[in-house]
């Protein structure tokens, strides 16, 4: 049995779809805190099991007969408590293999520190496991992009900075692959696409595609913290060291597909975007 949590989340709905192309159905279960969000899997055969990171007792229902655990990564205030939380759980329920959705180890931020305390707790609790160190979202850059084209100024603290950023199919498709078959036991990858891009690259795609040229003004931290904007410093500030400057070829050696490009992912996102808000969508 394989035991999907945040499956009714962006990237874990993804990888249960992946995941029924690739095995039956009735050997997933998943794990979601509104089984309503779930209808549609249970309908297909998937059996779905009512639980909470925050309720020990539940999880370790969710959790019981799993032969893997796909573990997905939570946000909040409590993530670090909610992680061992679940990590404890599967412990409890006799888990053999954990699976779990961890992120770019930038040195000095509050992301890796998350989630390097997740991956010890799961050392330390003896199971087998896989750490998918998912870079940043291609998703994150569109998003960029398009508030650079609706400001008509890109402004960031990410400097030159450059991520690998990588598409939430392609993690979704590393997830299903490496719960559907073995070979990937205490293993850790970085999950990246397949080159580096940086908010100079983004912004060029910006005057590209609004049609006209886009500036890019670097800001300073202290003018990010002082703003709205503040909880994003520590991302920025991993960017901006080279932290999430990381390309693998992981995703082709996990999937045997190429991962796909950010910078055309973005361009398609944004373009896609800008049409639906023209035509009123």
């Amino acid at each position: 049995m394989i035991v999907v949590t945040g499956a009714t989340g962006q990237l874990g709905r993804q990888v249960v779809e992946r995941l029924t192309e690739m095995v039956s159905p009735s050997t997933i279960a998943v794990s979601v805190r509104d089984p309503e969000k779930a209808a549609g899997m249970a309908a297909a055969g998937i059996e779905v099991r009512k639980s909470d990171f925050t309720d020990h007792d539940s999880m370790v229902r969710a959790f019981a007969g799993a032969d893997k655990v796909l573990m997905i990564s939570t946000r909040g205030p409590d993530v670090v408590a909610e992680h061992l939380g679940a990590v404890a759980a599967a412990a409890a329920a006799g888990v053999p293999h954990v699976v779990y959705t961890s992120g770019t180890q930038a040195k000095g931020t509050a992301t890796a520190s998350v989630h390097k305390q997740t991956e010890d707790a799961i050392r330390s609790a003896g199971m087998t496991y896989t750490f998918l160190r998912n870079n940043l979202y291609a998703d994150v850059l569109a998003r960029e992009v398009l508030g650079a084209i609706e400001a008509g100024v890109l402004s960031s603290p990410a400097g030159d900075g450059r991520v690998g950023a990588v598409t939430r199919g392609d993690c979704a498709a590393v997830a299903a692959s490496v719960l559907a078959t073995s070979g990937h036991e205490d293993r850790i990858y970085d999950i990246t696409g397949p080159d580096s891009v940086g908010w100079r690259d983004l912004v060029a795609i910006a005057s590209e595609v609004a049609g006209h040229v886009i500036p890019y003004v670097p800001v300073s931290f202290d003018e990010l913290t002082a703003g709205p904007n503040a909880v994003m410093a520590d991302y920025y500030g991993g960017i901006s060291r080279g932290g999430y400057d990381i390309v693998s070829g992981a995703v082709l050696e996990i999937t045997g597909r190429p991962p796909s490009s950010a910078a055309t992912f973005v361009r398609r996102t944004v373009r896609e975007a800008l049409a639906h808000r023209a035509a009123g969508v």
